[in-house]
């Protein structure tokens, strides 16, 4: 009879499911993941998010641009073009986008963002001269010990101040090595020979006699002489203004090279490494971007800004407003303040390139991030084609808007 009973609860455990008892199981399953794996349930959500598909917008602006391109003779192989949404749901303008092209001086915005989420916008670099050992009748037993903070903005006026600090401090000849410590770069040297050989040939000028070899090691000993920059949001401001190439070099080398500032526009950017190439923090030579990349990265820069209650223009000039390469651009009364963007300009390199990437502001779509990257065409008249394109998107677009955040701002 046991026996009997056993192999009739076995068959009950066999017995399939129900559609209803399933169903009620899936309920139970998702019930329970919201209420115990919140961060799973939303990542998810986040995922489906990034796969929706944006509409794509025939923009009337981007064909003329295009046709007026044709009409100068100019390759159209050689032009990238991407206009989006801030939110990426609509696509206004696309050409060319997934080819790479010399983006020039806009890749300044990528040293600039990984600069900033590196060590963030108030932070200053220091730079500071210690001795380690005894002085004695100008005499230091011992080392002297340069601290590098990576300070892009440290010019070679800076330098001979510090250097005459440490002579003011009784030191005139050093018995010991000569130490740095840190990324330190000067002026526009930012590679370590060219600096190490700068630095020996500076102390000697202004009176202080150390060995010819410059060693690596630790901050140790007695400040005695020292500097601090201005704070990091203010150098890449006039970097970006004024596209300034040996700052942007030089935060490149602080951030540990143009290789960094490549990682970074690879895992944070999440754009894929077939699609970008740094060789030079600055955008001299011979980097490489898609115009899609580009937009990726002028996204991730305003998200940034935005969770740090900044905005574009904390970092990038306003076209007709601000001084540097952007004054005289876009300058109407009715545009000026709707474009904040950074340009990109070599005259030989890749037959001549020139770039314009950054925000515009509009009525009907809000923020549109957009790039336009040229190559192997005149310079100049591009500018004018991509002012022109720009202002096309701005009027077919209702303008720069009544929530533009820089119609406060004195000057718009």
């Amino acid at each position: 009879m046991n026996q009997n009973r056993t192999e009739t609860v076995r068959a009950r455990r066999a017995k399939p499911l129900s559609r209803a008892t399933l169903l009620r199981l899936v309920c139970v399953v998702l019930l329970l993941g919201v209420l115990f794996w919140p961060d799973q349930i939303q990542h998810a959500t986040s995922a489906l998010v990034e796969f929706r598909v944006p509409v794509v917008v025939d923009s009337i602006s981007a064909g003329d641009y295009l046709t007026d391109l044709g009409r100068r003779g100019i390759t159209l192989e050689t032009q990238g073009v991407r206009v989006e949404t801030l939110d990426g749901d609509f696509i206004l303008a696309s050409h060319q986008e997934d080819e790479t092209f010399n983006p020039a001086s806009v890749i300044k915005i990528a040293t600039s963002m990984a600069a900033l989420e590196r060590f963030g916008a108030d932070h200053r670099f220091a730079t500071a001269f210690y001795v380690d050992g005894d002085v004695a009748n100008g005499v230091l037993e011992g080392d002297l010990i340069l601290s590098g903070g990576g300070d892009p903005e440290m010019d070679t006026n800076d330098l001979v101040r510090l250097a005459r600090g440490v002579v003011q401090a009784g030191v005139r000849r050093v018995e010991g090595r000569f130490v740095v410590s840190g990324p330190f770069t000067v002026g526009n040297l930012h590679r370590r020979s060219q600096v190490d050989d700068y630095l020996v040939r500076t102390l000697r000028r202004v009176g202080l006699r150390v060995p010819d070899e410059v060693s690596d090691g630790e901050v140790r000993g007695t400040e005695v002489a020292s500097r601090v920059s201005d704070p990091l949001l203010d150098i890449v401001f006039y970097q970006n203004a004024h596209s300034v190439n040996e700052i942007a070099d030089r935060l490149g080398e602080a951030l540990g090279g143009p290789r960094a500032v490549e990682d970074y526009l690879i895992s944070k950017v999440g754009i894929p490494d077939e699609e970008v190439r740094v060789v030079r923090a600055s955008g001299l030579r011979t980097n490489r971007i898609t115009a899609r990349g580009t937009v990726l990265m002028l996204r991730r820069l305003v998200r940034w800004l935005e969770s740090h209650a900044m905005d574009p223009e904390d970092i990038l000039p306003v076209a007709g407003v601000d001084a540097g390469t952007l004054r005289l651009r876009l300058n109407r009364v009715d545009e000026r303040g709707a474009v904040v963007a950074k340009t990109g300009t070599l005259i030989s390199t890749d037959g001549g390139v020139s770039a314009l990437a950054g925000v515009l502001y509009t009525e009907d779509y809000g923020p549109l991030l957009f790039a336009i990257l040229n190559e192997r065409g005149p310079v100049m008249e591009y500018r004018l084609y991509q002012d022109r394109f720009v202002r096309g998107l701005l009027g077919e677009y209702g303008g720069r808007g009544e929530a533009n955040p820089l119609s406060r701002r004195p000057g718009i």
